[in-house]
């Protein structure tokens, strides 16, 4: 590597030129130019090599960005279910009532269930579209 000082003439790509001219050097830190001043335009501005000629520099491997996975949509197991059973016949739920294994209801907010198991005499398992829910049957206030 040449020595270079402040003030020498160097060539150098010039930006606002758009092509190689010559410069001189205004900063340098650890023998490396930092900025000149284009003697065709005044315009002071980092130094850039000259076009046509290689600069080694560190060259930082990125990697790839990771594979964005497709998944497909799947039914849930509920609403395969849901969709084979006839809810003409079905009852609106009401807590009060007495449900049985298999019965088909229909539920304010979670839409067609049907009652998958009885837990006890007070709690029936009820399977929705999105998901099986614990729900109370024979309620008395």
């Amino acid at each position: 590597m040449e020595d270079n000082t402040i003030g020498q003439e160097i060539n150098a790509y010039c930006g606002k030129c758009k092509t190689d001219t010559i410069h001189l050097i205004t900063s340098i830190e650890n023998d490396k130019i930092l900025k000149v001043m284009c003697k065709h335009c005044n315009a002071y501005h980092q130094y850039r090599a000259p076009k046509g000629t290689v600069i080694e520099t560190k060259v930082k491997k990125v990697a790839p960005p990771p594979k964005k996975k497709t998944t497909r949509r799947r039914r849930t197991k509920a609403a395969r279910l849901l969709e084979n059973l006839d809810f003409d016949e079905a009852i609106e739920y009401k807590m009060d009532r007495n449900y049985e294994t298999n019965m088909a209801i229909v539920h304010k907010i979670f839409g067609n269930g049907i009652v998958q198991s009885v837990i006890d005499r007070q709690k029936i398992e009820v399977l929705f579209q999105d998901g099986p829910r614990i729900m109370v049957q024979n309620y008395i206030p």
